[in-house]
């Protein structure tokens, strides 16, 4: 695989061994000081009696009913996560934050059995719904808050309890300003008064079962990440070619140009982040047509005018954003 290939040496001597020899752990790791900001958000916010156990396993994620909180593997790996961020998009610390707080407002919602009472379900509605990936969210929707990219807590009630949980802990975040005069306001107030009302309260669940632990990942570090890559969508048929001759410049051209991909990968990271958080569309499948796209503009050698590079990532921004919403409303990027 390419990203295999350009992977520094010290990446590539793991790559064939399985993840559970070698040797990760949270305590001590590049992940025990926002777990421990996480625990200290809580205390001051008054949850003198809540700290969810944390762990690693294969990605970001609280199991159902259980209040404990799952980290992926490779943030505690200097070498795995270069190599993580050669696959796939690195969190940076405001985002591990914000993946933590999300989580723990999942844990906190189990380890209290929020879920089973009759306000919470008048609130965020039943638990017990069935629980989809593609949801159709109804873009800008002053009932739900929003933290996570996109509008993650239309995706199931435990979602939108989860969402509103890390806005009420996230420090400055300015909620009560933010969310006046928003239905989603009595969602948080809500949390405002039963966070004083359990603060001083043990959890009715202070422990949990995991899902897959670290220890337990057999596969190898390559194998890992060939199965993501495999389960990943194609969108090589997309029809691309017109609008893409539109939006970039011919290679015909000889002077006052650069490289397309080269102006694409600059700006990869800010794309897929822009056009994930305001679709609503999942990151994976954004992430995978930021890269269709460039592979077009690159099989196609186009360029971008270098006076001109504020135009051109206008509209490769508006255009990708234009097919993420089709994909949105209609199931599909393209009619």
């Amino acid at each position: 695989m390419r990203a295999f290939e350009t992977a520094p040496a010290e990446v590539q001597e793991i790559l064939n061994k399985p993840i559970c020899d070698l040797g990760l752990r949270l305590d001590g790791s590049p992940l025990d000081r926002f777990v421990q900001q996480l625990y200290r958000e809580c205390e001051r916010k008054g949850l003198k009696h809540f700290k969810p156990p944390c762990y690693l396993t294969d990605e970001w994620g609280c199991p159902s009913g259980e209040p404990v909180v799952g980290i992926p593997f490779y943030l505690a790996n200097p070498q795995l996560s270069k190599l993580e961020k050669e696959m796939n998009d690195l969190e940076d610390a405001r985002e591990i934050m914000m993946y933590l707080r999300h989580e723990a407002g999942h844990a906190f919602n189990y380890a209290y059995e929020l879920y089973k009472t009759p306000k919470w379900r008048k609130l965020f509605g039943p638990f017990r719904k069935a629980y989809r990936d593609n949801y159709r969210p109804v873009p800008f929707s002053r009932s739900y808050v929003r933290h996570m990219a996109g509008w993650y807590a239309q995706k199931h009630p435990d979602e939108d309890f989860a969402e509103t949980f890390a806005v009420w802990l996230t420090p400055r975040s300015r909620w009560r300003a933010r969310y006046k005069g928003w239905p989603a306001m009595a969602k948080l107030n809500y949390m405002n008064r039963i966070a004083h009302k359990l603060g001083n309260t043990p959890p009715v669940r202070a422990q949990g079962d995991t899902d897959i632990t670290v220890s337990e990942m057999r596969d190898t570090v390559a194998n890992f990440y060939e199965r993501l890559m495999a389960d990943e969508a194609s969108f090589a048929d997309l029809a691309l070619d017109s609008d893409l001759i539109d939006i970039f410049v011919s290679k015909r051209r000889r002077k006052g140009v650069r490289s397309g991909v080269e102006f694409l990968q600059k700006h990869r990271k800010a794309l897929i982040d822009k056009v994930t958080y305001w679709s609503g569309v999942q990151r994976p499948i954004i992430k995978k047509l930021v890269e269709s796209i460039q592979t077009r503009v690159e099989q196609l050698g186009l360029l971008v005018d270098t006076a001109c590079e504020a135009e051109h990532l206008t509209d490769i921004t508006v255009y990708t954003t234009a097919l993420a919403m089709n994909y949105l409303t209609r199931g599909k990027l393209q009619p």
